[in-house]
């Protein structure tokens, strides 16, 4: 596992100072993680916000363009911050949530217009729980840095406790205390919601 997250780290700081090859390999190596992440990322939300929800689920494209498309805004950030594979599937789940909210208020916006589809009042709640979620997603990793992390490497990037023990340097019962953490303050914070 060193071996891949050193690759990985080479190819990401090659990438980032301007080499198109490595853009390229680091693409093909983390293609198949990004569809994972596009996928689970598409069902959560369908889930959530809203499985009968035309514009949640209108949203939600195939996970191949989800892929792409959050791939094309990932080399349009600043990768400063980006030095590692912890880092870059962090930014990768974090732009994927965005699309994917984009895409949602696009298509609310649009249906708003439209004189001819009706929205009811379920299908905006369900858009604005998707907002909430995030919301509250980015205020917990303001506060607790660390568990959003982890909450984050095992439920949007789909990590294993081993892996996200490894990636941080940390034990594995710490990841679990973190992870029993996470869910309990998050789950309060979205009933209060």
């Amino acid at each position: 596992m060193m071996n891949k997250n050193a690759d990985f780290t080479q190819l990401l700081l090659q990438w980032k100072q301007g080499d198109r090859q490595s853009e390229s390999e680091l693409y093909h190596l983390a293609y198949s993680r990004l569809k994972q992440l596009a996928a689970r990322e598409s069902k959560r939300s369908s889930e959530n916000f809203g499985v009968e929800n035309t514009i949640i689920s209108d949203a939600i494209h195939s996970d191949t363009m989800l892929v792409n498309e959050a791939y094309i805004k990932m080399t349009q950030v600043d990768l400063a911050d980006v030095n590692n594979r912890k880092s870059f599937y962090l930014m990768a789940a974090k732009i994927i949530r965005q699309v994917l909210i984009e895409q949602a208020r696009k298509l609310h916006a649009s249906k708003r217009k439209s004189t001819r589809i009706f929205v009811d009042k379920n299908q905006l709640s369900g858009l604005d729980r998707m907002l909430v979620f995030d919301m509250e997603l980015e205020k917990f990793g303001h506060r607790y840095p660390r568990q959003a992390d982890v909450l984050k490497m095992k439920y949007l990037v789909g990590m294993k406790v081993d892996e996200i023990s490894q990636t941080l340097s940390c034990s594995k019962s710490l990841i679990e205390k973190d992870l029993k953490f996470s869910k309990g303050w998050f789950a309060s914070r979205m009933r209060a919601q």
